[in-house]
């Protein structure tokens, strides 16, 4: 197969349909393509035929077919969530000898879905079905940050931020204030928050629509790394979680890259 083949253009076209989050013109399409308009044109046909594409007649602007949609919904439902991070997280806990989990927001705690324990002590290690505060934990930051603004104030509303340490984030002001930090830097940290002896770092996953479904977190207890060290390593775990969230359908495209800033999330 050249890279001139009907395919591969019809694949180009499909992938910057898909990896918009809005509808998008004839006009922007051939722009974003790079072809001539008359080849456009023709794969549009070709791919609204197959019922790969939709275009809506009111504003004649072009999505994701039934076709294409069915296979999407038929592929996820063929596997759930842990078992599409069990081998990304079983190379990031060997990688940088942590553990690594994942979780989901479930009612103002957080579930964990999925845990790889690094062979040292962790005395209070949660296990898969456990439920933990969300103020405390890297994981709870992440998915605050990243759901919708009317469901976070919800859940704030709501939550009691108990104290587990000194060092846990007891004021709502404070908790906003970091969560803004946490949405600008791309990740969160626990910094002894939940057990003086633990530190932790998690990240966001995203599904097909761009909306935040899980985190990806790594942990250590502080004798064997402080939060700097693993902060040394949070381009692996951003990128892991970048990886789960591509096997279901998210696009990076047009997303900032802000995993260098929020200097409070370095701070030991």
């Amino acid at each position: 197969m050249t890279k001139s083949s009907i395919i591969s253009k019809s694949m180009k076209v499909l992938d910057i349909i898909c990896a918009s989050r809005a509808r998008l013109t004839y006009s922007q399409i051939t722009a974003a393509a790079g072809l001539p308009k008359s080849s456009t044109h023709r794969l549009l046909s070709i791919l609204r035929e197959e019922g790969l594409v939709a275009v809506d007649p009111l504003r004649n602007v072009y999505g994701p077919g039934p076709v294409l949609m069915g296979w999407a919904t038929n592929v996820l439902s063929a596997y759930d969530l842990p078992d599409i991070a069990a081998s990304a997280l079983i190379n990031l806990s060997r990688e940088i000898k942590a553990s690594a989990g994942l979780s989901i927001l479930d009612g103002n705690k957080i579930l964990w879905l999925k845990m790889i324990d690094f062979p040292r002590r962790h005395r209070h290690q949660p296990r898969v079905g456990d439920r933990t505060p969300l103020h405390v934990t890297a994981a709870g930051k992440v998915l605050l940050a990243f759901i919708m603004d009317e469901l976070r104030q919800d859940i704030l509303s709501s939550i009691d931020l108990e104290k587990y340490t000194h060092r846990t984030i007891s004021d709502p002001e404070k908790l906003i204030k970091e969560i803004s930090q946490v949405r600008a830097a791309g990740y969160a940290v626990s910094n002894r928050e939940e057990f003086l002896h633990e530190v932790a770092i998690a990240a966001p996953v995203f599904d097909h629509n761009g909306d935040v479904i899980a985190a990806v977190s790594m942990w250590d207890i502080t004798g064997q790394r402080s939060v700097k060290d693993l902060l040394a390593h949070r381009h692996k775990l951003i990128d892991t979680a970048a990886g789960i969230s591509a096997q279901l359908g998210f696009s990076t495209v047009g997303q900032g890259d802000a995993r260098l800033s929020g200097s409070r999330l370095a701070d030991d």
